[in-house]
């Protein structure tokens, strides 16, 4: 009998920290993401990735606080603070986001870390944060489960690697800076910098790249069906090609400096000695109308605004309805 109850009393014991650990790994557990998933967009990576939205909540750096991360609805409202670094790169999926941390922050509360730059993930809601990788990154995109990231260190250079989002395994894709902004269906759109900027692509799933196009290309984005790119031919000026029916087209000749195309519109800087302008046009090149006069950058787009600040001035910062009629206004949090 006695042996019975100490028998029932270790399997009570071993049952107790069996479920601890159990509910441990569980609540640690990075959940699988639908397919077809990607962090951000290829308009706002390449423009530093300082906004993105996802489920109707944009999470975004806020230049007038050190740029830590905060969230709000895509409306603007219920705006909060999230962390206490400064981040740029932010991608969002399900409850984490992934991003850049470039500063250490300092400070006390949720989301607090006290650890160097590097490719970070945490909650949404900025708790749990977790240190992938101790090393500066560039553009980061989230692609289903892996994060694909410009990743440099003193003695490589800038590489682009792959990462799953548990850390449970990672690679080096390209020994080469490789952007990995533009994605669609798991394909990666890019150019090379060691094959004079051609226009390639790379399928995350088979690992294989090809040659899309022999044309020298910057920035390229792939959006419904066509390939938008600064044309380093033509002095950067906005163009986009057909990988269809093999056609180019002008959008504009003016050069730009940096661009952003979302839904059926796109906003470019202009560039010129003497006029320079945010400015904005359909997808088509139809319609191109001033947003503002003077030189901006970091153009970050949502479904509701479109956020901008002047150049080298992180703020004030600017947005206007991405749709709406021109209407510049200063944003603060």
């Amino acid at each position: 009998m006695q042996k019975i109850k100490v028998f029932i009393i270790l399997m009570v014991i071993i049952l107790f920290f069996g479920g601890i650990l159990f509910f441990s790994f569980w609540s640690k557990r990075i959940p699988s993401n639908p397919s077809g998933t990607i962090g951000n967009t290829a308009g706002n990576l390449i423009n530093n990735g300082l906004f993105c939205e996802s489920d109707g909540k944009v999470y975004f750096s806020n230049p007038y606080d050190q740029d830590t991360i905060y969230s709000m609805n895509s409306d603007e409202t219920e705006i909060k603070k999230i962390s206490t670094v400064g981040a740029q790169s932010i991608n969002a999926a399900g409850n984490f986001l992934y991003y850049y941390q470039k500063s250490a922050g300092s400070g006390s509360g949720l989301g607090y870390v006290m650890h160097t730059v590097g490719l970070y993930r945490s909650k949404t809601d900025g708790s749990s944060v977790a240190c992938l990788k101790r090393d500066p990154t560039g553009i980061i995109t989230l692609i289903n489960n892996d994060l694909y990231y410009q990743h440099y260190t003193n003695k490589t250079g800038t590489y682009l690697d792959r990462m799953s989002t548990d850390k449970s395994s990672e690679e080096t894709i390209f020994t080469s800076m490789i952007s990995p902004a533009s994605v669609v269906n798991g394909i990666i759109y890019y150019t090379n910098p060691d094959d004079s900027h051609y226009l390639y692509t790379y399928d995350t799933t088979t690992g294989s790249s090809s040659l899309l196009w022999p044309h020298r290309v910057w920035n390229p984005i792939y959006h419904n069906d066509y390939i938008y790119f600064m044309d380093m031919e033509t002095d950067y000026e906005l163009h986009r090609y057909n990988p269809y029916t093999n056609e180019e087209e002008v959008l504009t000749t003016d050069r730009i400096d940096t661009y952003n195309v979302y839904g059926d519109i796109i906003y470019y800087q202009k560039s010129s000695p003497t006029e320079p302008a945010l400015m904005r046009m359909r997808t088509d090149g139809s319609q191109p109308e001033t947003v503002a006069s003077g030189i901006y950058q970091n153009i970050n787009i949502t479904s509701g605004y479109v956020y901008f600040n002047a150049f080298d001035q992180p703020a004030p910062l600017y947005h206007q309805s991405t749709f709406g009629p021109v209407y510049v206004e200063q944003f603060i949090p």
